[in-house]
């Protein structure tokens, strides 16, 4: 005991003399240390300790804190894990060779490390790989420091089996007793008797210091994968003992099985579900944004909000989100986020919202066996997409109905505000009145835009004379009062030539025709004429139109751009001039012939566990993804992802209790601007 005693006391001294004689080097090596003891809070990608990299001469890893240095010091401080740091790491050196008079430290000194130093204001952004804690952020809110969260991709992991196996899919906890260090399972039915007896002959893994086995030891109990897994060189070689072991498993990110040069049908990757009874999913993007890919880290980025009024920290994350986005992070070796969510994070900085958003812990979880029906009414056109969401949101809730009306506008609206349906399709945005109707009958909704459709009409292209047509000549050339009086192009106009017209259409009932002379007819319910010839594929019309000089036809401004013949479309005069059937005219609303389309949720109906899984898939990005096949333009794409806010605020008054915790691609109270217009009673 004496002579440990007097080991110590020669160390201390030592440190002393270092302190005395070289300040500096003193300084160095005890956050050397400190750095060293953080760093073991997480897995690591390498077995040498996190230090700080500092993207400029003459600076060093105790920097001031951000407050400090805001006076006059162009410096940047990024703590925290050192599986994101690569990420900010290479953002650093991007932006600091276009901007050489700026310093960013970027500190890899574990997830934990970087909270406490953001809550106590010495650091100007934390990376982590878990979102913030209740006891982080109350932390934060201790010493007043508010913070933006913003996600910048994901680290997933793939579980491996050769591709002519009959497994597909495995929960997380059959992956745990598969990969646990305590796991001496060589058979599939030692996993779970449900997987059948299948040997494994072995399990491959990249290297031992990879980011595959960093993420798979953080994500079994225990810390780390069995001791019998095999590390070989590199992810290739995992790939490639597929070809010749029929009964191998292997895990790599995956990131590197996307890269992987091997053959489809020699490896896959298993597909995962959260538990026994919801949908297997692959790890693609989609999936891991929506949190439904259970073997995976989301990988964040928190930022002090008082550091963004210096302008090297607000540029800087301009250069993340808004220049180099995905590239940073596929470039690390991870999954990017989608360009929806980079706009999202930007969004958030812009407008300094403060608080949990991507990571928001609500009940949104609805079981796949719940039953109930929903009611929807409104108009044709936009009763056409929420049933085309429906059929994609059907297969993952097959007891949940959609019963879909189209009365119009006026009525739906009246429904609404009575509370007698649940979600209402429609032309126009609600009226002043029919929102005053619901805020009188306690009725809150939530309005989203779906898009704008437009008509366009379209000539051959040896056509130089119809360039510009009047509401009047377009509702001669399709009216039904033209029925065997208009015949030529001289009886639309009389400048035009005395020429046989060919007029193509749709068959009867098309909701291109309505839109077309609705804008252009007075009459409450405008007829088309019937003397025409009708099909409905635009393209054969477009043919036709071309292969006739004189011939005309409609469509829509989406069905046009697949077309490739030699036709035109014609501009339209409403009265203020002639405006070309452009997608900048469409969207600006400057050209007659356009239609946009909203949908309206009842608010007040998503205390139903049918109506909240529909409504949660209605603005998934899934969803967004068939409402983009639908023809429309200008979809109001953040307001869809910022509608998630809303209504994860509405989900959690419904249902007080958490009873099973998802994160969720963005929730933020209260409402931002540019969110979705809502109506509160």
């Amino acid at each position: 005991m004496t002579h440990l005693r007097r080991m110590i006391g020669l160390l201390l001294a030592g440190f002393v003399l270092l302190a005395i004689l070289m300040p500096g080097a003193a300084t160095r090596s005890f956050a050397d240390i400190a750095s060293l003891n953080q760093a073991t809070q997480e897995p690591t990608q390498a077995a040498t300790p996190a230090v700080a990299v500092t993207v400029a001469a003459n600076q060093s890893a105790t920097q001031a804190p951000p407050q400090a240095s805001a006076q006059g010091v162009n410096a940047v401080t990024v703590e925290g894990s050192q599986i994101v740091s690569p990420i900010l790491k290479s953002a650093a050196d991007s932006f600091s060779a276009k901007n050489p008079g700026t310093t960013i430290t970027v500190n890899a000194s574990g997830t934990v490390a970087g909270f406490d130093k953001l809550c106590s204001g010495t650091a100007d952004m934390a990376m982590a790989v878990e979102s913030i804690t209740d006891e982080q952020d109350a932390a934060c809110k201790a010493k007043n420091v508010n913070y933006i969260e913003t996600l910048l991709g994901f680290n997933a992991l793939d579980i491996l089996v050769n591709g002519t196996s009959t497994l597909t899919c495995l929960t997380p906890d059959q992956a745990n007793k598969l990969l646990s260090p305590s796991s001496t399972a060589l058979n599939w039915n030692a996993v779970d008797s449900s997987l059948g007896n299948v040997p494994i002959t072995a399990i491959y893994s990249p290297p031992a210091d990879s980011k595959a086995v960093a993420l798979a030891g953080s994500l079994v109990p225990g810390g780390k994968i069995r001791a019998d897994v095999k590390a070989l060189d590199s992810t290739q070689k995992v790939g490639d003992q597929f070809g010749t072991e029929a009964n191998t498993v292997g895990i790599m990110t995956a990131y590197d099985f996307n890269t992987l040069n091997v053959n489809s049908q020699t490896v896959k990757a298993l597909q995962m579900k959260t538990n026994a009874s919801a949908p297997c999913v692959d790890s693609g993007q989609a999936n891991l944004e929506a949190a439904r890919y259970p073997y995976s880290q989301s990988l964040y980025l928190y930022v002090n909000a008082a550091s963004l009024a210096r302008k090297p920290v607000s540029d800087f994350l301009s250069s993340i989100f808004q220049d180099q986005q995905a590239s940073l992070v596929l470039g690390s070796g991870f999954t990017s986020a989608s360009t929806t969510t980079y706009d999202r994070d930007q969004h958030y900085l812009d407008i300094k919202q403060t608080g949990r958003t991507f990571s928001r812990i609500q009940t949104v979880n609805v079981p796949p066996d719940t039953a109930g029906t929903l009611a929807s009414d409104g108009t044709a056109d936009p009763a056409t997409v929420i049933k085309a969401v429906n059929d994609a949101f059907s297969p993952r809730f097959s007891q949940i109905k959609l019963n879909v009306s189209a009365s119009g506008n006026d009525s739906a609206f009246n429904k609404l505000c009575t509370n007698n349906i649940d979600l209402v399709g429609a032309t126009r945005p609600m009226s002043d009145a029919e929102v005053a109707a619901c805020k009188k009958a306690n009725v809150e909704t939530m309005q989203l835009q779906l898009g704008t459709e437009a008509v366009v009409i379209v000539v051959n292209d040896n056509n130089k004379f119809a360039t510009c047509l009047k509401t009047d000549e377009i509702n001669k050339l399709f009216g039904l009062d033209s029925e065997n009086k208009v015949k030529k192009w001289s009886d639309v106009n009389s400048a035009f030539p005395a020429t046989d017209l060919l007029i193509l259409g749709p068959t009867a009932g098309a909701a291109e025709t309505d839109l077309l002379l609705g804008k252009v007819n007075k009459a409450i319910a405008p007829l088309r004429r019937n003397d025409l010839t009708t099909n409905d594929d635009p393209l054969y019309r477009a043919a036709g139109t071309a292969n006739v000089g004189d011939a005309v036809t409609y469509m829509t401004f989406a069905q046009f751009q697949k077309v490739t013949a030699k036709v035109h479309t014609v501009g339209v005069d409403a009265g203020k001039g002639c405006v070309d059937a452009t997608e900048a005219n469409i969207k600006n609303g400057t050209y007659l012939l356009t239609e946009t389309q909203y949908v309206v949720f009842n608010v007040n109906s998503f205390v139903r566990p049918e109506v909240k899984a529909f409504v949660w898939y209605f603005l998934s990005d899934d969803a967004l993804s068939v409402v983009a096949k639908q023809g429309l333009i200008g979809t109001d794409t953040a307001g869809f992802t910022t509608a998630r806010d809303t209504a994860l605020a509405s989900f959690a008054k419904s249902a007080p209790v958490v009873t099973q915790a998802t994160p969720v691609p963005g929730a933020v109270p209260p409402p931002v601007s540019g969110a979705p217009s809502v109506t509160t009673p």
